[in-house]
């Protein structure tokens, strides 16, 4: 027997009124942002010019690159190191298996919904405005929203972990510590490394960016290089820059390879 599938008229209307909502959705933003494609279409010849003036490769500044690569790594390990100490602490007490108290449960978790809801960049600039520039205003600037990146990854593992074996070792007479440490902390270490490794390759990226608007390190040369115009500097160092995130990209698939055949 052949079944006829019947749309109803209702369902037609609601399409109708979905794709017309999403049209004036689309043009209005287009003339928010007042999009003028001529003027694109008008500055295409001028894209040879600069592709022809970017092939070329200043290895003079390699030594200063390095350098500032060096200090954006540094930046970005020991903002990752704190953050994961505070992440891991907040985590633990606001977990819901966990927590000792649901009510600081639920205001950590709130705490960093508002911290997550930020850009990296705005607290660059909120905090730069007010401690000005410099690699201090940098480690605060990534380091909220690293904390709040992992506690919410963090806080994740550990309620995904049954709570019949918290409850079993409850039943026990084990202490608070005593769950986290030998019952918990075992069972989601390769997931807490796994989010870890995941947001280092984060921190590199905002350390570069912060570093575009003062924070220091490669960024803050990359920006120095395209504002006097020097395209041989500008390439060779976006070349660095790309092959740093290679690199770093292989080693964080290394140690998620391992943590998947369970060899960490």
């Amino acid at each position: 027997m052949n079944h006829i599938r019947v749309t109803s008229k209702g369902s037609v209307i609601k399409a109708i009124l979905l794709v017309f909502i999403l049209g004036a959705v689309f043009f209005t933003a287009i003339s928010l942002i007042n999009l003028d494609m001529t003027k694109f279409f008008e500055r295409l010849e001028n894209v040879p010019g600069v592709l022809s003036n970017m092939m070329a490769i200043d290895l003079s500044v390699i030594p200063d690159a390095l350098l500032s690569i060096v200090t954006s790594l540094a930046l970005a390990f020991l903002t990752l190191v704190v953050a994961v100490f505070v992440a891991m602490l907040l985590s633990f007490l606001a977990a819901s298996t966990i927590t000792p108290n649901r009510y600081l449960a639920i205001f950590i978790k709130g705490f960093f919904a508002i911290i997550r809801a930020v850009p990296s960049l705005v607290w660059g600039l909120m905090v730069i405005a007010s401690l000005g520039f410099g690699y201090t205003s940098g480690f605060i600037a990534m380091l909220l929203p690293a904390v709040g990146y992992l506690f919410k990854s963090f806080t994740g593992s550990i309620e995904e972990v049954g709570s019949e074996i918290i409850e079993a070792m409850r039943s026990t007479g084990a202490s608070w510590l005593s769950i986290i440490f030998h019952g918990l902390l075992p069972l989601c270490i390769t997931s807490f490394v796994s989010w870890i490794t995941v947001r280092f390759e984060g921190n590199v990226e905002e350390s570069i960016g912060l570093g575009i608007i003062g924070v220091g390190g490669i960024g803050l040369l990359l920006t120095q290089s395209i504002s006097t115009y020097n395209y041989g500097q500008t390439t060779t160092i976006i070349i660095m820059i790309c092959l740093l995130m290679f690199m770093i990209e292989l080693m964080a698939t290394k140690i998620k390879n391992k943590i998947k055949f369970g060899n960490i």
